[in-house]
Parts: structure tokens; C-alpha cells; sequence
């Protein structure tokens, strides 16, 4: 292969006397290397870069003051100032500068003047000055060298004509994992990747381009290692002249990972309804916009790639002349010495219609730190549909900066440009500032510690990287990677800093941490191939009850798990395979046992996702335990009350559910009554229609207001029609809406209704028609006949039908009481009581009855409350001998609770059997009240909200007390 440094000889310019250029010319032959010498013109710099090096003489005799043959001689005045004026040039070769001892050589020196020898030493052995000359010129190759092997970026020369791999540094190398003799002996073709496009002709196309016009790029171009994987680089390419050789030098970095982050962006883009563009910072040229665009903007989204401007046509002409201002202002903002996001909104009028939008602008950075492109999203906003969404921008390449170090001091003794572009100091500021200076001590990165870093690499010749805290001119701290290593930099051996700034990419990580530990939910990590875990969050931890990670590798889905009751480790794998085969998400419900042996129920989420450029399947876990111990408590209740439970969906009013109590009562299992057409199971002969229940269960979820004691009727699957009683109520069940209905079988209180219903008819309507025609008879065979045995007879009969009547019309007033009344009569109970008491007294002379009544605050139903004390008086009169004696008594209690009516009676005491309304078995077949006058007392109390008891004292009597709520409810 050809030398990137051709060793061809070096060409040494003399500038002095005739005689110089002579003596070295003698003496050339003497070296082993061969080299040209010739004479340089002291009055023509220009011609100077044709050398490799200049020896500057100045003769014994040029340098006394009586010497006047200047056109043959150099004179030191002359020789000293052309070699301050040449060697102060950034383009001159290496000078020698050879002079008298007495000379004065700080200037020169100063000036950059390579090296000084004496003029003895050209006069007694030029072979050995000459030797030096051709010394300087092989550091400088050297010390380009080291810095072109050294760089940490891919490097390669091409021949301009066919495009041959002249040379390439050892980071291309290491890039593309070939040995250099294999690279160089390949074409560009050989190890681009097989992508269209790109082939050895592109790549000529290219080499061709850069010596035509001097400079092209960058451009990405795709290279395939030795390994077949494939990576991009953005290259520059630019013509050098090495030894008068051209060359075309391509400076490439590595940006694989930037076309990922490129390619998610452009995946993630097309799969929003939001615009998502990225544009020049200039706004000149829309490097990507996605088909959201065309739908918002009403135009394909070929128009704005030819024009970005295309954009206008699309906005409110009276918001056209402001949207464009905003465009350019956000194109001067993002590109400012303040940087930053630049949002603005204005309407847009697309056929017809007119909406607003929302668009948004990032300044995203490329590999030197400028801003060189707007990144941003365009949204809709018409509907306020706002979405946050988070986009992270695309920083490409990375800036590697060189420091050389001395390997004894530790100190700066030069920097490249990245270096100083990196600190934001001028060069000389740098090496003044030091190591120290360019730090940040108190936080342990000192100049000491940088020092025996930097000696430690020395004295080992072992590469080292560290990460160092720095602080720029701004004050700024940034974190930096630095690899140090060994060279040899203008012929003396240096350790070289390859610094590499990594804030933005420890900021990420740190992000990534925090989110990663900092959410509630479990997050484990498994690699898809070994179904092994390749990370946990803090939460998993805390979840499994183990905090080391290689234990819970250890222990695996298996030993986490419930495996005896099937959550075994196979079946978990097979999920994570399917998963990460398919790409789809799936969530299941998962047990898993902790070390105290507590078992615990997981909502586990498995979905594919991409980490640190490599496919994962991650498993996010969110304990549901308590969740599934309510869900258990609710069943047991649903299934166990004895109550008819159905659940239905309060937008479509569809079954959803029923307890196993309606399952009873229905005859049907669970499955065929949720499936079953409601109009099957309803009584529709009875007049029910199926879809009322479907406007109950809507009304009640639209509403939100429950329904009370609806009546309807079922029909079971043997035929038998079932009448409920039924709840509606709007609730929430496992996170969803719901309607639920509670009913109550009231089949049999609907039966006794109705039997009751037509035994009050009997007893009311046709008992008391048949009693009046028998009083009739009975009068009319009591006044016809003459017999007074037949009279007494008639008089009996006349008796017991007044009697029969009598209870009639005590069974008439019961139901008349005992049915609701919208609005009874209210008075208060003295009233009612003086008016009772006098009726009495008309009504029952032979009794005494005496009244101690104060007035109170009870207002009671009137019709009710006389009822009920007209059968007490009456019942006292009745049992209270020939002459009974009465006492009516109120009083109020202290609290003002209650107020209680006390009747007293004379008699022999009301006996057991009477009192079979009270007592909580009622009456019997065998153990029954002959009448119902006491039972109208007891419902009439109730129904007042009161209570009654009564006492038979020792002295004799009856005693009753009434107890009635002063406010009833």
C-alpha cells in the first residue's frame, strides 16, 4: 500500500553564505538517507513551503562589523530577522538557525526558530548539522502522525482519480473490525453495506465530487463490518496535499445510533394525528413531515418539501402575513444565543372551513453544537384536543477534543480547536488556566488527581478512561469522557487526552433512573432470546421481597411464582415469547409468592420495547391483591344475600350479571339468563313490557336518581309467574358504570294482599247486607209471634246480628285506617280526646269517666287516634263492672320526647286471652281474641308511630298507656 507519510528525501534549504550551501552539498552523500539540498531566496517567502527544512547561517565573518561583500555573504542583521520574520509563520518548515556563539538568539528563538546549533559545529563536523536538519523534519511527520492514529474519529485518504483506500487511521479500523492491511487492500465498495444506492460507482461519484469542489458533506453513508452488521457514518470529504501528492481526506463519525433515534422518531410520527416536522433551522428546506399534514393542510406533502413556504396558502388570509412573521421568528429565536422552544398559533381555512393551530418549534443541535435544525409539532387545536407529548431531540455526532499532556507535570502543553471550542477559552487561556482551572475541585476533580492520572499512564503505557467533571468559560459544569493514552508528539513522548462530552448522555441515563425507579408500578426487563431477567426497578423489589438482582435471576419466573396453582414457569415464558414474536401487548392476571411465603395477585402488561438499541420485553406489574380480595368479598356478597341482584350496562341496558338467588328463583343457570331475551322471562301476559326495564335502567343512568319499589312480574322456567319488588340504583363495579337492581320476591305479600282484598269485600259488603236482612226477619218474627220463647229467640238472633254488624264496622274502619293517606287530618290529641270523652259519657251513663288531660305539641291523624281510644274507653266500660269508674291521664315526658295517655279502669282486670294482639306469636287456632277491637288498638298505635302496653295492678283494674312521639316522623 502507499505510505499516508512517504518517506521520500527530504529537501534542505540554505539561507547565508554560498560557502554553506557548498560544504553541505560535499557532504550529503556521507548520510544514510538521501536529501536534496538547495539554495532558499531570502526575498521570496512564498517559495519557502517547497522545503522541508531551512538552515539559516550566519558565518564568523558575516557577523563582524568590517565586512562589506553583503552580495557575498549574509549578514547577521539580515539572517536573524528573515528567521524571526519565516519561523513566526504558520506555513514555514523547521529552520536550523547556525550562528556564532556571541550571537544574540533570544528573538529568534522566541520566534519559533526549530533549533540553534553553533557555528563550530558547522565547521568541524557539517555532516552532523546536516543530519539534524533532516531530524526536524521527520518529527513533524511524526507528530502528525500520532495525531491522525490518535483521533478518535474515522479517518481515510483516497487516491482523487480512482478512488483506491490510500490509508486509515485505527478508529476506522477498530469500526469496522478489519486488520488495516485487509482494509486498504479493499475498495469502498467492499465494505459499504449492500443497501441500493450505495455501491463503489457512489462511491466514486462522491471522491470525484470533493476534488472537483474541494469539499463535500457530510453525507451518511452505510459500511458493513467484518462481522456483517451494518453501521452509518456522516462524512466530510476535502482535498489535502500531502508531500505535492492530492489526496482526498474523508473526516467521518459514527451515527448509527442518531439514524435509530431518526428512524423511531419517523415510526413514531406516522402513527400520531398530529403534524411532526423536522426543517433546517433556516427554515429553507423541510427535511421530514409526516402524512398528518396533508389532512390538516389540505395540500400533499410534496408541496411543502418543494416549497416550505407552501405552508401560507393553507393559513386564514387574514392570519397569512402573521404566520409568516412568527416562521421567521422562530427560525431567529431557535438559532439566538438563547435557544429554546418557540410556540405560536393561528387559523387555518381549508375547503371552506376554518380551524386553529398550535405549532410548535425545538432547536435541535448537530455534532459541532449549533443549531441546525427546527424540530417541531403542528396540532390541531380547533377542539381544544391538546395532547403533551414529549419529543427528544436528536443531537448528532459527538465532539471528541484532544489536550497533550507533559507525563511527568500533568500539565496543558497544547490543545486542539474541539478543545477550545469544548471550554469556550481562547488557546492561551487554557494553558494558563491548567487542569485545576478547567475543573471543578470541590467536587474531587483537582489538578493533583489529574496529574497522578495522567503520570500513572505514563509509567504503565495502559490506556485509561475516566469520567471528569469540567467547568466551561460560562461557568457551566459538563461531565466529559477522557481516554488517555500514550504518544510521541514532536518527538517527545506526551499523553494524550481523548475527551468526549457525555453531559447530555449521563442526563438521559439519570432520567432514565429516575423514571425507572421512581414509578409505582413493577417493572422487570427480559431478554427475549433467554427469557432471563436483564433489569428490575426499585418497585419490583419491594414487590418480590428481594433487593439483590442476581438472586432474583437466581430464583427466575419459577421460583417468584405460584407454580402450584399452574402460574409455573413455562407458562410465563410462553407468554413472553409470544409477545415479543407477535410485537402485540397482552395483559394477565399473575400470582406470585414472596420469601414470608405470602402469595399476591399481579396485573402483569407484557410489550416489546427497544433498550439501549437492543429488543426487550418488559413486564409492568401492578399489584392488584387488594383488588382481587374486594372482587372475592364482593361475590360472597352478591352470590350470598338473599336478594335479587342483576347488573346491567347503563348504556345499552344489556344484562350483564345476576346472583345465584335470582338463578334460584328463575330456575336458570347464570349463563342463560344474561344470554336469554328479556321478553322470555318477563310476564307479558300480565301486561309487563320487556323494554321497560331497558327505560328504567337508561333513566337511571342518565339521571343518576335511583328508582324506588317498581312491581314486576317474572316468569320461571317451570311456567310459575313470580312477583318483585324492584330497586334501581346507578354504581360503580370494577372501575365501570353500572346499574343495578335489588328486588325482593313479594309474590306471597301480594297473594295475602289479595286475599285480604277480598275478605274485607266479604266482610264489609256482603256480611253486613246479610245481617240487615237478618235483623229484619228477626224483628219482624219478634213482633208477629206470640210466643215468648220464639220472642226470646228472635231477640237473640237480633243481638247476635247487631253484633256481627258492629265488627263489620270495625273491620271497615281497620282497613279505612290502615290504608295510606296522603294527607290525614291533624289535630292535637287534647282536642281529640275531650271530643272522645264526651261521645263516651253520652254513650255510656252508667260509667264515670274522668279526664286529667294538658295541653301538648302531638298533632295526630284525628280519625286514627279517636279510633284508638274509643276501643280503650270502651274497652274499660265493658270489662269495668256495673258502675265503671274511668281516668283518662296525659302527661309529657321530661325530655320532651314523647307524650304518654294513661286510661285507668276499675274492673277485674283484662284477662290473657284478650291481650293476644300484643304478644309477638299472635293469635292461634287454639289462642284467639273474639273480636278485633284490641287489634285495631295495636295497628292504630303503630301506625301513629307510638307504642301501648298494659298492667293489671295488684289492687285491681287495668291500666293502659299510650306512647306517641311529640314530632312523628
Amino acid at each position: 500500500m502507499t505510505e499516508v507519510f512517504p518517506q521520500r528525501p527530504p529537501t534542505i534549504g540554505v539561507v547565508g553564505p554560498a560557502s554553506v550551501e557548498t560544504t553541505l552539498r560535499d557532504i550529503q552523500g556521507s548520510l544514510d538517507v538521501a536529501v536534496s539540498i538547495a539554495r532558499a531566496e531570502r526575498d521570496t517567502p512564498g517559495t519557502l513551503e517547497e522545503f522541508d527544512c531551512v538552515i539559516a547561517a550566519v558565518t564568523p565573518e558575516s557577523a563582524s562589523a568590517d565586512r562589506t561583500d553583503a552580495g557575498t555573504v549574509a549578514s547577521l542583521t539580515d539572517v536573524s530577522e528573515w528567521a524571526v520574520h519565516n519561523a513566526a509563520r504558520d506555513t514555514a518548515p523547521p529552520v536550523v538557525l547556525v550562528a556564532p556563539t556571541e550571537t544574540s538568539l533570544t528573538e529568534p528563538l522566541e520566534a519559533g526558530v526549530t533549533e540553534y546549533l553553533p557555528w563550530k559545529l558547522l565547521a568541524q563536523s557539517p555532516t552532523t548539522v546536516l543530519r539534524r536538519a533532516v531530524t526536524a523534519t521527520e518529527e513533524i511527520t511524526t507528530d502528525y502522525r500520532t495525531i491522525y492514529e490518535n483521533v478518535s474519529e474515522p479517518l481515510t485518504l483516497h487516491d482523487p482519480q480512482t478512488g483506491e483506500l490510500i490509508h486509515a487511521n485505527q478508529r476506522l479500523c477498530e469500526l469496522l473490525r478489519y486488520d488495516r492491511s485487509e482494509l486498504i487492500s479493499m475498495e469502498v465498495g467492499d465494505y459499504t453495506a449492500g443497501i441500493e444506492g450505495y455501491d463503489q460507482a457512489a462511491a466514486m461519484e462522491v471522491i470525484t465530487s470533493a476534488t472537483e469542489g474541494g469539499t463535500v458533506g457530510p453525507i451518511e453513508w452505510p459500511l458493513e463490518t467484518a462481522d456483517g452488521e451494518h453501521v452509518w457514518v456522516e462524512a466530510t470529504l476535502t482535498t489535502v496535499t500531502i508531500d505535492e501528492q492530492e489526496l482526498v481526506l474523508s473526516t467521518a463519525t459514527d451515527v448509527t445510533d442518531r439514524r435509530r433515534q431518526r428512524r423511531q422518531f419517523r415510526e413514531i410520527s406516522t402513527r400520531i394525528d398530529e403534524v411532526v416536522y423536522l426543517a433546517r433551522a433556516d427554515l429553507s428546506e423541510v427535511l421530514f413531515i409526516n402524512e398528518a399534514y396533508a389532512e390538516l393542510f389540505g395540500q400533499p406533502v410534496d408541496r411543502v418539501y418543494d416549497d416550505p413556504m407552501a405552508v401560507l396558502d393553507a393559513v386564514h388570509p387574514e392570519d397569512r402575513e402573521a404566520y409568516r412573521s412568527d416562521l421567521v421568528a422562530m427560525s431567529e429565536h431557535i438559532r439566538g444565543e438563547e435557544s429554546g422552544p418557540y410556540t405560536f398559533s393561528h387559523r387555518l381555512r381549508v375547503d371552506g372551513e376554518t380551524r386553529w393551530v398550535e405549532v410548535s418549534g425545538y432547536p435541535s443541535r448537530g455534532p459541532g453544537g449549533a443549531v441546525d435544525r427546527i424540530v417541531g409539532v403542528i396540532r390541531d387545536v380547533t377542539d381544544a384536543r391538546r395532547r403533551e407529548r414529549e419529543y427528544e431531540q436528536i443531537f448528532n455526532g459527538v465532539t471528541t477534543a484532544i489536550a497533550v499532556h507533559d507525563p511527568d507535570t500533568g500539565e496543558i502543553v497544547d490543545v486542539n480547536d474541539s478543545y477550545v471550542e469544548l471550554f469556550g477559552y481562547d488557546y492561551e487561556t487554557i494553558l494558563q488556566q491548567g487542569i485545576n482551572g478547567l475543573s471543578v475541585p470541590d467536587e474531587g476533580y483537582t489538578g493533583a488527581r489529574a496529574k497522578e492520572l495522567i503520570t500513572d499512564v505514563a509509567e504503565n503505557e495502559e490506556d485509561e478512561t475516566v469520567e471528569w467533571r469540567i467547568e466551561t468559560a460560562e461557568g457551566e459544569h459538563r461531565l466529559v469522557e477522557a481516554n488517555l493514552t500514550v504518544a510521541t508528539v514532536g518527538g517527545r513522548r506526551r499523553v494524550l487526552g481523548l475527551i468526549r462530552d457525555i453531559t447530555e448522555q449521563r442526563r438521559r441515563e439519570r432520567e432514565y433512573e429516575q423514571i425507572f425507579n421512581g414509578v409505582n408500578d413493577a417493572i422487570a426487563i427480559f431478554d427475549p432470546e433467554t427469557i432471563s431477567f436483564v433489569g428490575v426497578n426499585d418497585s419490583y423489589h419491594e414487590l418480590v421481597g428481594y433487593d439483590d438482582l442476581e438472586r432474583i435471576r437466581e430464583l427466575g419466573i419459577e421460583g417468584l411464582s405460584a407454580t402450584e396453582e399452574g402460574y409455573t414457569a413455562e407458562r410465563g415464558k410462553e407468554l413472553i415469547r409470544t409477545v415479543a414474536r407477535t410485537g402485540e401487548p397482552k395483559t394477565v392476571e399473575w400470582k406470585v409468592a414472596s420469601p414470608n411465603e405470602e402469595q399476591s395477585w399481579l396485573e402483569v402488561t407484557l410489550a416489546t420495547a427497544e433498550i439501549g438499541g437492543k429488543q426487550r420485553v418488559l413486564s409492568i406489574q401492578r399489584d392488584i391483591t387488594e383488588r382481587k380480595r374486594r372482587e372475592r368479598e364482593f361475590e360472597q356478597i352478591f352470590n350470598g344475600v338473599t336478594d335479587i341482584i342483576g347488573v346491567y350496562d347503563p348504556q345499552t341496558a344489556e344484562l350483564l350479571d345476576v346472583n345465584d338467588t335470582m338463578c334460584e328463583l328463575l330456575g336458570y343457570d347464570r349463563e342463560t339468563i344474561v344470554a336469554m331475551d328479556p321478553a322470555e322471562v318477563t310476564a307479558t301476559a300480565l301486561g309487563f313490557d320487556a323494554e321497560t326495564i331497558g327505560e328504567v335502567v337508561r333513566d337511571v343512568a342518565e339521571s343518576g336518581e335511583p328508582a324506588r319499589e317498581l312491581e314486576w312480574a317474572l316468569r320461571t322456567a317451570n311456567g310459575e309467574v313470580v312477583w318483585l319488588e324492584v330497586n334501581a340504583t346507578l354504581t360503580e363495579i370494577g372501575g365501570e358504570q353500572r346499574v343495578v337492581t335489588i328486588a325482593r320476591d313479594i309474590t306471597r305479600r301480594r297473594d295475602r294482599e289479595e286475599r285480604v282484598q277480598v275478605l274485607n269485600r266479604v266482610l264489609r259488603h256482603n256480611v253486613r247486607n246479610d245481617m240487615d236482612a237478618v235483623l229484619g226477619y228477626a224483628a219482624a218474627i219478634e213482633e208477629s209471634s206470640e210466643r215468648e220463647s220464639v220472642k226470646e229467640y228472635a231477640e237473640s238472633v237480633r243481638d247476635l246480628a247487631e253484633s256481627l254488624l258492629e265488627l263489620s264496622g270495625k273491620a271497615r274502619a281497620a282497613g279505612q285506617m290502615l290504608q295510606d293517606h296522603d294527607q290525614p287530618e291533624k289535630s292535637q290529641n287534647r282536642t281529640v280526646l275531650e271530643s272522645v270523652v264526651a261521645d263516651l259519657r253520652d254513650s255510656h251513663d252508667e260509667a264515670t269517666i274522668q279526664l286529667d288531660s294538658t295541653e301538648t305539641p302531638v298533632p295526630v291523624d284525628a280519625a286514627i287516634f279517636r279510633l284508638v281510644l274509643s276501643e280503650l274507653v270502651e274497652n274499660a266500660v265493658e270489662h269495668g263492672g256495673d258502675s265503671p269508674e274511668i281516668e283518662i291521664e296525659t302527661t309529657t315526658a321530661t325530655d320532651g320526647g314523647e307524650t304518654q295517655i294513661t286510661v285507668r279502669d276499675n274492673g277485674p282486670g283484662i284477662p290473657d286471652r284478650v291481650l293476644t294482639p300484643f304478644r309477638a306469636e299472635g293469635e292461634t287456632p287454639f289462642q284467639h281474641n273474639h273480636g278485633i277491637g284490641l287489634w285495631l288498638v295495636n295497628w292504630g298505635v303503630r301506625n301513629l308511630g307510638g307504642g301501648v302496653e298494659f298492667e293489671r295492678p295488684a289492687d285491681g283494674g287495668t291500666t293502659v298507656r299510650l306512647s306517641l312521639p311529640n314530632e312523628p316522623g
